[in-house]
């Protein structure tokens, strides 16, 4: 009799069971998309996806020189007689800067030109006596060759004379002196420095992959942290014609006018070029993406509903981003609140104006 009620218990386990399977499971195995339906929506902030123009930039860092510069040297010995320049003075092309001692070689001039006087009035007396031919040819051809020997000793040392004298090859501000009235300069010793930095030249680097955007004449601006608050505008001069092997760049240098003399050489500079702009291209603000390894990704608002969309991206500029494939503007984009949602989700959406697109002067890299 044992057997039958172990049975009839089993089987009212069983009914027991099916009968709260079929009160509780209507409710609990519902699909997770009615789970959505009535979930309560995630509050965003979204923008629409506009379209307009960008600029394609490229930053680099660079160093400052002198439009010109050298170092001044005395090209012989002698004692500085006087400096005629102040430290920092602006001097014109051929100005005398320094003096040194001259009178052995103006003796020396005296001499020479003595000489030269000299084989001239001999010479013409042998060219009078020629015509009476009271003297040979010869001799008058002689006399000629003395003349030109005197005439090139007067100008060696009249060359030797002008070394005496130091003179500026360029206008430009001359530096600190290096040597007092007295000292004796020996050739090669410097004296002072001169630099034309009425007009500087920044010598920067670009990327060989941004060489194809580089051309004469491009404006750049460059800033400096000595005035943060001021561009110094510019216009690139000259590029290399070599690209460097081992850093894949090329050298470039741009000229920025330096009227105020505020831009020293050596001074290290930051500088943005506009390499490209771009018109009509889809902009979404930069805050509104979501990297995924290498991919990018922006969650858009459709029906009151999140859908994930897969971009690709461009220029950036300013926390505007173009997006070059995945939308064609007027989307709905949510800039805030990307953590909360997913694909799918409700949400309610606070829409916002979307960021204007800038111009040349903003800070952007080069697309790939």
């Amino acid at each position: 009799m044992r057997l039958p009620i172990q049975i009839a218990t089993a089987v009212a386990i069983v009914a027991i069971g099916g009968g709260v399977w079929y009160m509780t499971g209507r409710d609990g195995a519902k699909p997770a998309a009615q789970q959505q339906a009535g979930a309560r929506p995630v509050n965003v902030v979204a923008t629409h996806v506009t379209r307009g123009d960008i600029a394609v930039t490229f930053d680099a860092v660079g160093t400052l020189r002198a439009n010109e510069a050298v170092t001044v040297t005395a090209k012989t010995a002698g004692l500085v007689k006087s400096i005629n320049f102040t430290e920092g003075q602006l001097v014109q092309a051929g100005a005398v800067l320094i003096e040194l001692d001259d009178r052995e070689v103006r003796a020396n001039l005296a001499v020479a030109e003595a000489g030269r006087r000299n084989a001239a009035q001999l010479l013409d007396r042998a060219r009078a006596l020629l015509v009476k031919q009271n003297v040979a040819q010869a001799r008058v051809d002689e006399l000629s060759l003395q003349l030109a020997g005197n005439d090139a000793e007067v100008r060696a040392v009249q060359a030797r004379l002008a070394d005496l004298t130091i003179r500026a090859p360029f206008t430009g501000y001359t530096g600190l002196r290096q040597v007092s009235p007295g000292a004796l300069v020996r050739p090669a010793d410097p004296v002072t420095t001169l630099d034309d930095t009425r007009t500087v030249k920044l010598e920067f680097t670009v990327p060989e992959s941004s060489l194809r955007y580089l051309r004469d004449g491009m404006e750049i601006a460059a800033q400096t942290t000595l005035y943060p608050d001021q561009s110094f505008l510019g216009k690139v001069s000259a590029i290399d014609t070599r690209i460097d092997p081992v850093t894949r760049t090329v050298a470039a240098v741009a000229q920025i006018d330096n009227a105020d003399g505020r831009l020293r050489p050596g001074l290290f500079m930051t500088v943005r070029l506009t390499l490209d702009n771009r018109v009509n291209v889809v902009l979404v603000p930069e805050e509104s993406l979501v990297p995924v390894g290498d991919r990018q990704f922006v969650f858009l608002v459709a029906s009151g509903k999140v859908e994930r969309r897969l971009v690709t991206i461009g220029a950036r500029s300013r926390g505007v981003v173009e997006v070059a494939d995945g939308l064609t503007g007027g989307e709905l984009v949510i800039t805030r609140g990307v953590q909360k949602v997913r694909d799918g989700v409700p949400v309610q959406a606070e829409i916002v104006s979307a960021p204007a697109a800038t111009g040349t002067q903003s800070a952007a890299r080069p697309a790939p």
